[in-house]
């Protein structure tokens, strides 16, 4: 990612002119408190866009964080949202957004193993996916192996929710020894996960 990015200072955007860069779902409780909290008190952190004009010449713009603030000026009717405007590369813009969604503290787990994945992907190491998103760097390497090591009977375990994250790091971090293996399984158990 660069070291620099241009901030222009905050401003409205129409919402029509904004894109969702890296879309997620969002739980339908949660989503609701946002548009709650946004109507009775407003909005407390800008969204974040970077600007990618049409061919046309017309504004335009991709956003990188935000999208239940957006959605949420969407629900109560309103046509502009207050935004902050980074120039950034499309692979910065990206990875930013990525960044956020791994780093908010509620994240899914099927959205951090894909999070991760990706910027895996794209070149980074577990030491730079940790730095980007403000995970340990541990907690992201058994993630990378996880993934890496074809475990996939325990990543679809994690997706069906029949499973824990932590207790298929745990077990994938015991990797051959099989009495780690029970020893993690007899925790997991003992912690009702």
């Amino acid at each position: 990612m660069s070291d620099e990015l241009s901030v222009q200072p905050v401003r409205l955007l129409l919402i029509d002119q904004i894109e969702v860069l890296n879309t997620r779902e969002r739980n339908g409780r949660a989503f609701a408190e946002i548009v709650t909290n946004i109507k009775t008190i407003g909005l407390k952190k800008p969204i974040v866009v970077t600007p990618r004009p049409k061919p046309d010449g017309t504004e335009h713009y991709l956003l990188i964080c935000g999208e239940g603030r957006l959605n949420a000026f969407r629900t109560l009717g309103e046509r502009e949202i207050p935004a902050l405007v980074v120039t950034a590369s499309d692979e910065d813009a990206f990875i930013m957004s990525l960044s956020e969604n791994i780093a908010r503290r509620q994240c899914r787990p099927l959205e951090l193993l894909a999070g991760v994945e990706e910027l895996r992907t794209r070149g980074y190491n577990a030491k730079q996916i940790a730095a980007k998103t403000g995970l340990a760097q541990k907690y992201v390497q058994g993630i990378l192996t996880l993934l890496q090591q074809g475990e996939q009977r325990l990543v679809e375990a994690v997706e069906k929710g029949a499973i824990p994250l932590n207790a298929a790091l745990a077990i994938v971090g015991a990797g051959n020894d099989t009495t780690a293996v029970q020893a993690v399984l007899q925790e997991a158990y003992e912690a009702g996960t």
